[in-house]
């Protein structure tokens, strides 16, 4: 019996482990007007009300964005509500990137490239000096890390949502505003937004993994038993 539960108890151990998690949503969204060839995502934890949260911008060879400089980012995940983010890491560190308006809830960009507009449940940064971060380079990928939290938990699976941000030229004027209609997450279960405190769900072949190993375990019970009778 004592075999038995051993066998039973490595079988669950061995599904739990094959188990994989909806991890991350997964929105991508490109940029290819006016010659940016910038290929824009946003790497979303789900299942969770304090979310990690990841932005990139892959600027592609031969962008007309080169030399540029990224003055604001703002994105949106549609049917939450944000109510406080962290930034963690960024283009030319942190500090460039937080000020008082950086945690700027339900906010958009708006005139002079910075967050100065409003927008429900959008979420707005914009660089703390004149020109921005840059002269950003083609054939690059600048990437932001943050932590943000909602009034309740993400579902496991997003819909849609948007990216948007603004580029100025040396002189500090606007030389470039992507501002697409948004676009739709895919929900990949994989991606680097994370999976801390998510639960486990088993896939198909991680329950006829179990499934097996019960079958296996119960045979070897009733065998035993039989040969106990001889």
């Amino acid at each position: 019996m004592r075999r038995t539960l051993i066998a039973v108890g490595f079988f669950v151990a061995v599904a739990l482990g094959v188990a994989s998690p909806a991890k991350a949503a997964l929105l991508t969204i490109n940029d290819f007007t006016g010659g940016a060839n910038t290929v824009w995502t946003l790497d979303v934890q789900t299942g969770c009300s304090s979310c990690a949260i990841t932005l990139t911008a892959n600027v592609g060879a031969g962008s007309s964005l080169s030399g540029s400089f990224i003055d604001a980012v703002q994105f949106a995940i549609a049917g939450t509500d944000p109510t406080g983010i962290t930034v963690n890491s960024a283009p030319g560190g942190t500090a460039l990137w937080t000020q008082p308006s950086f945690d700027n809830l339900d906010a958009s960009l708006s005139g002079g490239n910075q967050c100065n507009g409003g927008a429900s449940n959008n979420v707005c940064f914009e660089t703390d000096t004149t020109l921005g971060f840059g002269p950003i380079a083609s054939s690059t990928t600048y990437t932001w890390t943050f932590t943000e939290t909602f009034a309740s938990a993400l579902p496991s699976t997003l819909t849609t949502g948007n990216i948007r941000a603004s580029f100025n030229n040396a002189e500090g004027q606007n030389v470039h505003t992507f501002s697409p209609d948004g676009g739709t997450f895919t929900n990949t279960g994989t991606g680097a937004g994370g999976s801390t405190g998510i639960t486990l769900v088993p896939e198909p072949t991680s329950l006829l993994l179990f499934g097996t190993g019960l079958s296996m375990a119960a045979y070897r019970a009733r065998r035993k038993k039989q040969n106990e009778k001889k």
